[in-house]
């Protein structure tokens, strides 16, 4: 339970002192009744609190691991210079790490559900003008079919006395009917 100033803190976690400062307004982070910082209650409400991305990229001697330019140096192999190796993380730097890299994983998950269902729901919605277009297509063949049918079916109707051979003759010409309107649609794809 090392006490700390904001100044000393700042220079234990390598960041600014203002950066501790706005910590500390935005209640990241709290000092004890003395106005010193414990270090080891700090970090821990430092690494729950804090976005580890934006602390790890704000982090004062940050250097991306990858160089930023994407041509290789004149001479160069095209592999980034060698430096010294980072220094080891602390605990909370490695809690952080963790915590980023859970939301990592979470988003690229949350992201990769939401292309498979646009990726459906594209395969599976038609436009409107194709809509009308089947819509209208399918009205005139029912109309057609209807409208035809007294000349279609009149004769056979007039040789039958029996409601049930008639009966029989309508629905025959209905199931054609529904049957041609059925293939009509699967041929569409619909």
């Amino acid at each position: 339970m090392p006490l700390m100033t904001v100044t000393e803190y700042a220079r234990h976690r390598n960041i600014s002192h203002q950066a501790v400062s706005k910590a500390i307004d935005a209640g990241r982070i709290k000092k004890e009744r003395n106005g010193k910082i414990d270090s080891d209650k700090a970090d821990t409400s430092w690494a729950l609190r804090t976005d580890p991305v934006r602390s790890m990229n704000n982090a004062r001697g940050h250097t991306p691991a990858v160089p930023l330019r994407s041509d290789p140096p004149r001479g160069g192999s095209g592999f980034p210079p060698q430096h010294e190796p980072e220094p080891a993380l602390g605990f909370s730097e490695k809690v952080a790490l963790r915590i980023a890299m859970q939301r990592l994983r979470k988003e690229t998950a949350q992201a990769d559900t939401a292309e498979i269902e646009r990726d459906k729901l594209r395969d599976s919605l038609l436009s409107k003008a194709v809509v009308d277009e089947h819509i209208a297509s399918f009205s005139q063949m029912v109309r057609d079919h209807v409208m035809a049918q007294p000349d279609r079916l009149a004769a056979a109707l007039a040789a039958v006395d029996d409601a049930k051979v008639a009966h029989r003759i309508l629905k025959t010409d209905g199931d054609g009917m529904l049957r041609k309107l059925s293939k009509a649609v699967a041929s569409a794809g619909l």
